[in-house]
């Protein structure tokens, strides 16, 4: 399998020891960004991996890109230019204090990138599979024509194609609303990743488990989803990953997945001190895409997609770092964080 993903690149700058933007004197780098988090962690997994977007080509630039090549994703496909890296802040949350994100990534170089700047039939050479989310095309009306230039080639090209469907509603900011700009990708997509409130928030569609303060089960999500399915035809699975918050520090994970004719639902997994949230969601994305392609049965894909979310979330940074069998450990283990030796 060869994924293109296409997104913006980030550097992210935490505030340490679990201080407060106000304590900050330094700050911890990481490199990520949801859609490259995805090209890595598949990249590790055994599949070859590409991203598409724009870097300035300064030291920075070739910062980002050398974590790209840690684990052989290709980076030839990555525009140099513009000059701006986007950036996000954190402050970790502790106990009963959530955490705090603040971006800073107007003007970045992904948004100087166009259609015409990119040579297509290069770039599809040998994918199987694209992979795009809701942030890129809200970054700019440049990025949104970038995205939807990919899924039309893509789906002429009979490459599947997946998206998470984050909503960042601070960056609709450039005169289109998210319905105009999603429902097209959406027509042609065809494994979406999307909470009811998010997916009412990007196609307008009424989504009656959006009411429903906590979701326990697919059979809550059943309906919503197959409305879903049904406005675009071309979508074959929705998948969910469902959190349970104790605290910032415990929470409880489970999975659903609804496909043309079966739900599926993973058991929970309790996660009691969590070393790092970021990225949970992109390590279940990618997660899914192997598990869907790996596994025959769908439920044991499933399985694996919310392992590799649960153990994203005790390794610092955006992204998880492993290898398939230890997430088939977590998926099998009958008692979890033995060691092994």
């Amino acid at each position: 399998m060869k994924i293109l993903s296409i997104g913006e690149l980030l550097m992210r700058l935490t505030v340490p020891d679990n201080l407060r933007f106000t304590q900050a004197n330094e700050f911890r780098l990481n490199i990520g960004g949801s859609e490259a988090n995805v090209a890595m962690i598949l990249a590790q997994l055994g599949w070859d991996a590409s991203v598409l977007s724009a870097l300035p080509n300064n030291d920075l630039g070739d910062r980002i890109t050398q974590e790209l090549h840690q684990f052989n994703v290709d980076t030839k496909h990555i525009a140099r230019i513009g000059e701006r890296v986007g950036l996000y802040f954190l402050e970790e949350g502790s106990s009963i204090r959530s955490s705090r994100i603040i971006y800073d990534r107007a003007y970045s170089s992904i948004n100087d990138l166009t259609p015409k700047d990119i040579d297509w039939d290069e770039i599809f050479e040998g994918v199987t599979h694209l992979h795009w989310s809701g942030i890129t095309p809200a970054l700019s009306l440049n990025a949104a024509l970038v995205c939807q230039e990919a899924v039309d080639l893509a789906h002429d090209l009979g490459v599947s194609i997946s998206c998470d469907l984050h909503f960042r509603k601070n960056l609709w900011a450039y005169g289109k609303t998210p319905t105009e700009i999603i429902t097209p990708l959406l027509e042609k997509s065809a494994l979406v990743l999307g909470d009811p409130t998010t997916i009412h928030a990007l196609t307008s569609l009424e989504m009656e488990s959006k009411k429903i303060a906590a979701i326990e089960s697919v059979d809550q999500l059943l309906p919503d989803y197959r409305k879903l399915m049904d406005r675009f035809p071309t979508i074959k699975g929705v998948s969910m990953l469902l959190r349970t918050i104790q605290s910032a520090s415990q929470h409880d994970l489970k999975a659903v997945l609804v496909t043309d004719g079966e739900a599926f639902e993973a058991p929970s997994i309790k996660i009691d001190t969590i070393k790092d949230r970021i990225g949970g969601g992109d390590a279940y994305m990618a997660g899914l895409l192997y598990g869907l392609n790996h596994y025959e049965n769908k439920q044991e894909g499933l399985k694996f997609a919310l392992a590799t979310s649960a153990l994203k979330h005790t390794i610092s940074g955006d992204y998880f770092r492993g290898k398939a069998e230890e997430v088939e450990q977590i998926m099998n283990a009958s008692q979890l964080g033995k060691i092994i030796r």
